[in-house]
């Protein structure tokens, strides 16, 4: 296969680039390649970038089976995402080996590659896993809560320097909270609904920062949503920790105003902020405190939202359109240009994953994992159950390459 005539982020900037695909490789990146004998994308016009690697997604209601495996596969590829990882809180629980191996074989079947993350410990008693098991037996990284026993977050992070895998972590201390909803601040005080503190997440974000630097561990700060939590990383990576600080793109692109009129589907966890946090976040990234973007998918049925906002799930449904809420808030908008757009949603979470060398950039040698990205279209959201309806979006994924096989075409 060959891709000719695509506009390529390189470190000059955009440039017109051939790109010959065999054998699910990439073998070579030039400004002109023969095409009398492959077959040829005329990617005249748009842009082509790695395809995306998501390391914050979750099954629909969180709910694990085959249905649902194929439905988060194929709304990735609509992302221009070709690699996820899974967060592991979901139902059944993912307690054993056995069941482990069950699941994988489940999700390499899938049309992406999809990879699972092994929960720390049990849901309600503090009780590890066998996370050697785990991870020996295919698990990508160890996932837990920051609030949970002290020493269950000492031996992950233990077990995750030992298996050289990343160990995520939700920050968040429910304790600090009184069952809050949405961000404690003016729109949660006019609803009348109680409210998330900011200090319930900066809080774990020290203390975790704190472990990741005594022990080693790579450790990633999942779905921040203030601009100290990176602060305080940023000190911390200063020290040498190897430390990843993620964000989802709702984040930077929405407030809690949002929630005003008691709409659900702003409903996220953590909650949008205050408009002044969410540009002291837009100015974090770009002075680069964010290392990961993440669509933070985790979708629920309209059965969990078309009720009652104290009765409402958290979550949000939204890979499908995630690269093209990344351009259109982020690019467009020149907070940041394409390069570094890359940079968060291609090669540090890559990095992340151990596949700096296979995976995140369109190289010689590396997977033929891409996708071909038109900005020049556009469209208003008119779904009224989504967070971004009424909001005119631009860009939109016309093809996306997985292991060299074009699997969308649009």
């Amino acid at each position: 296969m060959l891709i000719k005539n695509a506009f390529v982020s390189t470190t000059q900037g955009l440039a017109c680039k051939d790109v010959l695909i065999e054998e699910g490789k990439i073998v070579a990146v030039s400004d002109h390649l023969d095409a009398s004998t492959h077959e040829v994308i005329d990617a005249s016009g748009l842009y082509l970038l790695p395809g995306l690697i998501d390391l914050n997604v979750r099954f629909s209601n969180s709910c694990l089976n085959q249905e649902h495996i194929d439905k988060l596969a194929n709304s990735c590829l609509k992302g221009g995402v070709t690699t996820a990882v899974v967060m592991s809180d979901f139902t059944p629980r993912l307690d054993s080996a056995t069941l482990l191996e069950l699941v994988k074989f489940k999700i390499d079947q899938a049309k992406i590659t999809l990879q699972i993350s092994a929960p720390l410990a049990d849901e309600k008693e503090d009780q590890l896993h066998n996370i050697a098991t785990l991870l020996n037996n295919g698990a990508a990284a160890i996932l837990a809560d920051s609030h949970r026993n002290a020493n269950l977050l000492r031996r992950g992070m233990q077990y995750a320097t030992m298996k050289k895998r990343p160990f995520f972590v939700q920050c968040y201390e429910p304790n600090l909270d009184d069952n809050g909803l949405m961000n404690d601040g003016v729109i949660a005080s006019k609803l009348g609904l109680s409210g998330i503190s900011k200090i319930s997440e900066t809080a774990e974000v020290a203390k975790l920062s704190e472990l990741a630097r005594f022990y080693g561990a790579t450790v990633v700060l999942k779905s921040l949503s203030t601009k100290r939590s990176l602060e305080i990383a940023k000190e911390h990576k200063a020290l040498q920790s190897k430390l990843y600080t993620e964000v989802s793109i709702h984040h930077l692109s929405k407030n809690d105003s949002s929630c005003d009129g008691f709409n659900t589907y702003a409903k996220l966890m953590p909650p949008l902020r205050e408009e002044t946090e969410r540009q002291a976040l837009v100015g974090a990234l770009k002075e680069g405190l964010i290392d990961v973007l993440t669509s933070s998918h985790s979708p629920k049925s309209i059965l969990y939202k078309d009720v009652a906002f104290e009765d409402a799930a958290f979550g949000i449904g939204s890979i499908e359109e995630f690269l093209t809420l990344a351009y259109t808030f982020l690019v467009k908008n020149d907070v940041i240009a394409l390069g570094e757009l890359i940079r968060i949603c291609c090669q540090n979470p890559a990095e992340v994953l151990g596949l700096s060398h296979t995976k995140g950039a369109i190289s010689v040698g590396y997977d033929a994992d891409l996708v071909l990205f038109d900005p020049k279209e556009s469209y208003t959201v008119t779904n009224k159950h989504s967070l971004y309806c009424g909001n005119t979006l631009y860009g939109k994924v016309k093809k996306v390459v997985v292991d060299g096989k074009l699997l969308l075409n649009q």
